[in-house]
């Protein structure tokens, strides 16, 4: 179970500005891992410059979540190079050396439920997405919401689920939910609580068997679990990708949508275009993705186990690297 009372600091998002200059978003405890990621912890924006004594500079954005990074270059209209920050909750911080401007992604405002968890700079525009295929784009009339409609992912009814028949397994899932605020505590005594644990399991069981055949309302859960967009790519408006669960890759050509044949149903991660123009995908399963819409998509064979998830990947001179939990793959 995890301790709701630590106070690890993790970075989670982040972004070159010069060789010896970073911008790093991380969030702060106590407890921050607990969170899904309501209510969430504080975020602390960092930048880390190599050549000056100090080194680490930072200001706090105590009501935000930030899940993205962008380095902007100095614009051919003379704007300064700035940084951006994207919220999950749509805040978008805009930092420069003359100052710093916030603004909201959505109309929505802060009623705005929550959700987007990348921003991109595709040629001159800006993008960010995230959850149930939510795409934005900034037009000269300020930020638009993209229509998609890309096809649910595809999934197990929860009781067929194995890892839910497994006591170890659920209570790694949803023990930390036993420690927040207003659930209903657990007995000190050891043999109690595993007691009072293994009936609240039994209980989750039960109610998850109820839920699974009640087909009006997993029509309603199907229709509410689009696909999420997990990241952006391509060259502006008119030359969109986006990538994300379930396999999902589309393109949009600045009117409609097109999502090529399926050839994997890993969580696509990150999108990255080479020097040849092609799309560069990485993602769960030790899953790599290469193609163009025009051409069609092939799935990349190697010997790296599935069990390592690849989290990004660029090209550097002639290489391309992979980054993972086990560190960088060439």
């Amino acid at each position: 179970m995890r301790d709701p009372d630590s106070n690890v600091l993790e970075f989670v998002a982040g972004c070159a500005v010069d060789a010896d200059i970073y911008y790093l978003a991380a969030r702060i405890g106590p407890g921050h891992e607990c969170y899904d990621p309501d209510p969430g912890p504080p975020s602390r924006m960092f930048f880390y410059q190599h050549q000056t004594d100090e080194k680490w500079f930072y200001h706090d954005l105590p009501d935000w979540q930030v899940e993205s990074t962008i380095f902007v270059p100095e614009q051919q209209d003379g704007r300064a190079r700035r940084v951006l920050a994207l919220d999950y909750y749509g805040q978008l911080e805009d930092l420069a050396r003359a100052g710093t401007t916030c603004e909201y992604i959505s109309h929505e405002g802060d009623d705005f439920s929550g959700g987007l968890t990348r921003i991109r700079q595709l040629g001159e525009d800006l993008f960010c997405c995230g959850v149930h295929g939510m795409i934005y784009h900034r037009s000269e009339a300020g930020w638009e919401q993209l229509p998609t409609h890309f096809p649910a992912p595809e999934h197990q009814i929860c009781e067929d689920d194995p890892d839910l028949d497994d006591f170890d397994n659920w209570l790694d899932c949803v023990g930390h939910l036993f420690e927040l605020d207003g659930v209903p505590p657990l007995p000190a005594d050891p043999a109690e609580r595993d007691a009072e644990l293994r009936r609240r399991f039994e209980a989750s069981r039960a109610d998850l068997s109820r839920i699974g055949k009640d087909h009006a309302l997993d029509q309603l859960l199907a229709d509410f679990d689009l696909a999420s967009v997990n990241d952006l790519c391509g060259t502006g408006f008119t030359d969109l990708y986006a990538i994300g669960s379930d396999g999902l890759i589309a393109h949009w050509n600045g009117a409609t949508w097109t999502i090529p044949e399926k050839i994997t149903f890993a969580e696509l991660l990150h999108a990255s275009k080479t020097d040849s123009g092609e799309l560069f995908l990485v993602g769960t399963e030790a899953t790599i993705v290469t193609g163009q819409i025009n051409t069609g998509f092939t799935p990349i064979p190697h010997q790296i186990s599935p069990d390592v998830p690849f989290y990004c990947a660029c090209q550097y001179e002639q290489s391309i690297y992979i980054g993972s939990e086990n560190g960088l793959y060439l």
